[in-house]
């Protein structure tokens, strides 16, 4: 059986956020940041056609570190297992699209769990909010 985290992602800034909005999900905890990114795309119903980043910091604006940095993890593409526990007073931020900056904190929730072999994951657990549009409003008025 495979190793699940449970995750909370908030989208907390972009250039076409009105409302907070947040989602969580149930990943393989082997996944990489590369997996994390897709999903959180396919999530939020983003294009992905645009650069984005992974990193770690105190806070939006903190120093940051590219995830895993600290403990031997492959830099490319470390898996989540490498990265959490997170040092302490440190959170896991996701930038996509650096024009727009549509920005998401990740956070783990609670302890891993064993995955359920009739379940698929990612599983989605729960979302709350409006989730934004990736280039606003439709102003076309065709």
């Amino acid at each position: 059986m495979q190793e699940i985290f449970s995750l909370n992602i908030k989208c907390i800034r972009g250039m076409h956020l009105i409302a907070p909005y947040e989602f969580k999900i149930q990943v393989p905890a082997t996944w990489t940041l590369t997996d994390l990114a897709d999903c959180i795309l396919h999530m939020m119903d983003f294009d992905g056609d645009h650069l984005s980043q992974f990193y770690v910091a105190a806070s939006l604006r903190g120093r940051k570190t590219s995830p895993g940095a600290n403990d031997g993890a492959d830099h490319c593409d470390p898996t989540l297992h490498a990265i959490f526990p997170l040092p302490k007073n440190k959170k896991l931020f996701y930038l996509y699209d650096f024009g727009a900056s549509w920005w998401f904190q990740i956070s783990k929730q609670g302890k891993s769990s064993t995955g359920l072999a009739e379940v698929d994951y990612p599983r989605l657990l729960s979302e709350q909010g409006s989730k934004p549009l990736e280039y606003g409003p439709d102003d076309d008025c065709d």
